[in-house]
């Protein structure tokens, strides 16, 4: 019987459930049919502090996690963590590979970024197969060590729907008089660079066309003041002089002659919370109603409409401006869900219209994608409660399914349970003396007191100079963010335990989406599969063709080999029937050159070896603002101290030296057939000035981004043109470029530079010409040997902190300034659920902030942010 009614069922015949067994069954297994045809994963990433400056690390653990288990999540074998800029381009990208389950690493950040909020973005290749959205994303503030001395304030006026004017001041941090910059260069967006005056009262101004249309919106100013650099990114704003408001009603649909809930959401054009007052108005235009917004532009007022009515809103917002808004249709016929929580009791009842017959329905609960219950309802009761404890924390979403099982109504609970791993931490003493040893023990358990194991990482700061991040934690990530649609703000602030976090929080649920699995095709048996494939370790691919022709090679032999002095690796390889070869025996670092060459039998048969350039996914969503501003007085006690750290252990960023004449004739700039201007350049004259390691970095300094040849790019749109001493060639040659060999670097970017191009400029070009021409001499390269230099994984580094086990140590006279004082990405507890680590005190006396974030191997989430006291010395 359930077979025969599962399979009517699955291809698409009604049918008539009778047996309640039959439709929980039928259900959960749908649902388990599509958790285990696209297991999903989850991640969080946790850094060692929320804030940096130029020059410093970026420590962080990657946790990853089974989307409905939460269990930590080990299959795929890399993790991709990218720093990307205001502009939405890439800075670095990382490729961490597991080691014992964990994924750790750091992002070093380039001494000579702008100031302003970038983003972290972390993400595996079998996540590919969703949009960006399911991607890890956080803002994260990197600040230029020159804010400490100048402060710059902007301020955007509009004066049409595309004319921006920026007011920017220039004063001084110490005494708050004003300063007069040497040089202020202005960029927006991506546009020319544009050189203004400042007044001697500090002050500069620029006016620019910008539509409200345009995705990007950012200034970025590079200010010159006693020969250092200053460079930082503001953002522009939207005009906030107009608003839009959306009604959610309860379940989705607004049910006659009942009292319904309706949920709203009002925004500024600048996508800003914008509080509101409404009142609800009939068709004759009788008040009926009024309300106000609750929290953050969301609020509810409830409504009991008459069939066949419309009905309409009219909001006010702070400034006055009041608009009109029509609520949604309302329905004669349909049903409604609607749920609320009454002493950890929730509440579900089904809405429906007075004196109409109804067809069977059924409600389904699950978390995740586990199912909880899945019933037909009784229409003759009025709710059905459940215990809160029948679920497990996160995001409940509950369903009503009409007789063919397709969702006609859903609402999203959030339930919180507390029933994540209790953490018991100590350490060995109260109070600690400067560079002494802190012994921290750490034990987890289940709300039974059973021990739990797990791992977590642990960050240790300076409470001083480091405000820890109180909207974004593993909690947020895995319990709320990642299970909704759409930016949620400060997502920190659902999780106090307070009455109006808990309304902010069931106003959040009626306003946003579950957005994990298509539902409908679920229940239909047309499960959602994974377009991209679990990434278990390296592959470089690519074609056979042969020279004639130009058709695919079957059975070719090829040979791979590494082009390094550090790392030695060979492979074989044989084409298939489509030309198509695979290599997956060489997992090495990065910065790796691999050559592939294809083997004829006869010299009369020619072949060319094409090699797969990597791709990585495009930035499509844009920068969020960040959910809690910089405090500045904090910041800059922080930069001071991480800017006199990078100083003692690097020396000066800049030296600058004394004035000398100069007897030489000075070298002019080369010039080229192409072109008689470039849109940037650097001289050798400005490279002897600013030593680089290696092309990227040169590049970067042009507004350039990419660690590699498979992922530069100019305007974040494609790959651009290389010219290397007045000749095209292929932009792998980048990776072979040694920079002791450049001599001027040039870019162009505008229309009118690469217009001589054609489509090869369309994305820009970069022209390098070297001092004695060498590099164009090298030998043509053979058709059936190619090279790539692909992202490898990252190679460890570890954490450096001192060790005062020795009293000459303890008595060292060079200052302990670090920041974060402790970071350990890998702690591992034992079988009884304990774990320890161990680090020493710095020099300064304040308190430390000890946050661990982790998962057990149950699924259970570790959070635990403690507090050390440190005493005199």
């Amino acid at each position: 019987m359930k077979k025969l009614s599962l399979l009517l069922f699955l291809t698409g015949f009604s049918l008539t459930l009778s047996c309640q067994e039959l439709i929980t069954d039928t259900l959960t297994l749908l649902f388990n049919n599509q958790l285990q045809a696209f297991p999903q994963e989850k991640i969080h990433i946790h850094t060692d502090k929320p804030y940096y400056i130029s020059g410093e690390r970026i420590w962080f653990r990657a946790h990853l996690a089974h989307s409905a288990l939460h269990t930590p999540a080990v299959a795929s074998r890399y993790v991709y963590v990218e720093l990307i800029n205001p502009l939405d381009s890439l800075v670095l990208r990382t490729k961490i590979r597991q080691d014992e389950g964990i994924y750790a690493g750091n992002i070093p950040i380039p001494d000579d970024i702008p100031e302003g909020n970038y983003s972290l973005r972390a993400y595996t290749s079998f996540m590919r197969s969703l949009d960006e959205d399911y991607f890890f994303l956080k803002n994260i503030y990197i600040g230029d060590p020159q804010s400490r001395l100048i402060k710059i304030d902007t301020q955007f006026t509009f004066d049409s729907d595309k004319k921006i004017t920026a007011n920017i001041s220039f004063s001084s941090v110490e005494t708050s008089s004003p300063v007069v910059p040497e040089i202020v260069k202005a960029k927006v967006n991506t546009g020319k660079e544009m050189e203004i005056k400042t007044g001697s009262d500090g002050r500069s101004s620029i006016t620019f066309n910008l539509p409200a249309t345009s995705k990007q919106r950012v200034m970025s100013l590079e200010v010159v003041k006693d020969k250092a650099i200053y460079r930082k990114y503001f953002s522009i704003p939207l005009p906030d002089n107009d608003f839009d408001v959306t009604f959610f009603p309860e379940g989705g649909n607004l049910i006659s002659s009942v009292s319904n809930r309706v949920a709203f959401k009002s925004l500024k054009s600048n996508g800003a919370p914008e509080d509101v007052t409404g009142t609800v108005m009939d068709e004759q235009g009788n008040n009926i109603g009024e309300f106000s917004s609750d929290f953050r532009g969301t609020g509810s007022f409830t409504l009991i409409p008459e069939k066949g009515k419309a009905y309409r809103v009219v909001c006010k917002n702070e400034k006055g401006i009041s608009k009109e808004f029509k609520l949604p249709e309302v329905h004669e016929f349909g049903y409604s869900l609607a749920c609320s929580w009454v002493r950890n009791r929730l509440y579900v009842s089904v809405l429906k219209p007075k004196g109409i017959s109804h067809d069977p329905v059924y409600i389904l609960a699950h978390t995740r994608g586990i199912v909880h219950y899945a019933a037909q309802w009784d229409l003759a009761k009025e709710f059905v409660l459940f215990p809160k404890e029948s679920f497990p924390s996160g995001v409940l979403h509950v369903l009503l399914l009409d007789r063919q099982l397709q969702p006609i109504s859903e609402r999203l609970v959030f339930v919180d349970n507390d029933d994540q791993a209790i953490t018991h931490y100590q350490t060995d003493k109260a109070n600690y003396a400067d560079r002494s040893l802190v012994q921290n023990t750490i034990t987890f358990t289940d709300h039974d007191e059973n021990p739990m194991m797990g791992t977590f990482s642990v960050s240790v700061t300076d409470d001083r100079e480091v405000v820890p991040d109180s909207s974004f934690n593993i909690l947020t990530t895995l319990l709320l963010t990642s299970d909704l649609r759409g930016n949620i703000e400060n997502p920190g602030f659902y999780f106090r335990k307070n009455n109006t976090s808990a309304r902010a929080l069931d106003l959040l649920m009626l306003t946003q989406g579950w957005r994990r699995y298509d539902i409908s095709r679920m229940i239909k048996g047309d499960l959602v599969r994974p377009t991209s494939f679990l990434e278990k370790g390296p592959e470089i691919s690519g074609t056979v063709k042969s020279v004639l022709g130009g058709k695919p090679a079957e059975n070719i032999k090829l040979t791979m080999m590494t082009i390094s002095e550090k790392h030695n690796c060979f492979d074989n390889a044989v084409s298939d029937k489509d030309g198509r070869f695979y290599f997956h025996n060489c997992e090495l670092p990065d910065s790796v050159t691999y050559m592939v060459q294809a083997h004829s039998e006869s010299k009369l048969k020619r072949y060319e070896v094409l090699i797969d350039k990597e791709t990585f996914p495009k930035r499509e969503i844009p920068l969020a603002p960040p959910t809690e501003s910089i405090k500045n007085e904090v910041f800059l006690k922080y930069a001071d101290k991480a800017e006199e750290k990078y100083i003692s252990e690097n020396g000066m960023r800049i030296i600058h030296l004394e004035e000398v004449e100069i007897v030489a004739q000075k070298k002019p700039p080369r010039k080229s057939t192409y072109y008689s201007q470039a849109d940037n350049t650097l001289t050798e004259e400005d490279l002897g000035k600013f030593p680089a390691t290696n092309i990227y970095s040169i590049l970067m300094r042009l507004g350039v981004y990419g660690s590699n040849s498979t992922n530069i790019s100019i305007r974040n749109q494609g790959t651009p043109l290389l010219i290397i001493d007045d000749v095209i060639t292929d932009i792998e040659m980048l990776d072979y470029i040694v920079v002791d060999d450049v001599a001027q670097v040039d870019i162009l970017k505008n229309a009118g530079t690469t217009a001589m191009f054609g489509s090869q400029g369309a994305n820009g070009a970069i022209a390098i010409h070297t001092k004695d021409g060498n590099i164009t001499k090298a030998p043509k390269k053979s058709f059936h040997i190619n090279s790539i230099r692909p992202l490898g994984y990252q190679s460890p580094v570890e954490f450096y902190a001192p060790k005062y086990d020795t009293p000459k140590e303890k008595n060292n006279p060079k200052p302990d300034l670090r920041t974060t004082i402790h970071w350990q990405p890998d702690v591992h507890t034992d079988s009884t659920g304990i774990a320890s680590f161990s680090f020493y005190t710095a020099d300064a006396q304040t308190t430390y902030t000890v946050i661990m974030e982790g998962l057990t191997a149950e699924g259970k989430i570790i959070r635990q942010e403690s507090k050390i006291s440190r005493g005199a010395k």
